[in-house]
């Protein structure tokens, strides 16, 4: 994140930290609730899926699995909306602060699309995505870490073919974006700092198959958030210049609808 807090930009061993706790429960409710929509199409199309995230800054790495559940309404004329909820454990790696195994990680996107009346393959909208690591923890190397917590509202646009086994296109680009790193949780020492983010991008590429038992859909997704807004803070009675460094995100694996 910044140099000075970058020690403390590790996590801990969480144990049975309340979070994953919270996640096994809402991933359990929402699979139970996913099975049973699946006899109720009027409320929407509903899908599970699995698959493996990997982000990334030039000091750190996040990565492992994550299972999603996903839900597309019906179309009312030419709007639609879609909403995905992923929950993963995902490994923390860093040179300089250590090592730390499954940490909770859930990202939302909620997303209202519009088709042209003559352009019924194309659609854009707006996207609102919100991502939460649970870093509070020790390191392997003993530095204590924080929760990171991002809110982002995007521009997206779709194309998709016609056909049963369709290709999917999907982009989207950053309009605004709040990251928020609760160092507070770290030390007493330290304020909790926000940043600004205002550029960035994404592209989805996916292709869904009909198969007697269900709709399959392969997925890649690759985002790039650039450097955040600069920050002055003061920590330990020193002058601190704090940004939020540029990232990426690759996210791969497959969604189902069983009939």
């Amino acid at each position: 994140m910044f140099s000075m807090v970058g020690c403390v930009r590790c996590v801990g061993r969480l144990g049975v930290h309340p979070s994953r706790r919270f996640c096994t429960t809402v991933l359990l409710l929402a699979c139970a609730g996913a099975t049973q929509a699946q006899t109720d199409r009027t409320l929407g199309d509903w899908q599970l899926s699995a698959g493996w995230q990997n982000y990334s800054e030039a000091k750190m790495q996040l990565k492992g699995p994550e299972l999603g559940l996903h839900w597309q309404s019906q179309s009312w004329g030419p709007y639609s909306l879609e909403a995905d909820a992923l929950l993963g454990l995902q490994d923390y790696s860093s040179a300089e602060s250590g090592r730390m195994n499954r940490v909770p990680n859930i990202d939302t996107r909620w997303r209202a699309f519009r088709a042209p009346s003559n352009q019924l393959q194309w659609q854009y909208g707006l996207a609102l995505h919100t991502h939460a690591n649970f870093l509070r923890g020790t390191s392997s190397l003993g530095f204590v870490g924080y929760d990171r917590l991002s809110t982002q509202w995007w521009l997206p646009v779709r194309w998709q073919s016609v056909g049963d086994q369709r290709w999917i296109v999907d982009a989207g680009w950053l309009l605004w974006g709040e990251h928020v790193s609760r160092l507070s949780q770290a030390s007493s020492r330290f304020q909790d700092v926000t940043h600004t983010q205002r550029k960035g991008a994404y592209v989805r590429i996916s292709q869904k198959f009909i198969t007697s038992q269900g709709e399959l859909e392969p997925y890649a997704r690759w985002t790039w958030v650039d450097d955040s807004n600069v920050q002055i803070m003061h920590a330990a009675g020193q002058r601190v210049v704090s940004y939020e460094p540029e990232n990426t995100r690759l996210q791969v694996g497959v969604k189902w609808r069983f009939r």
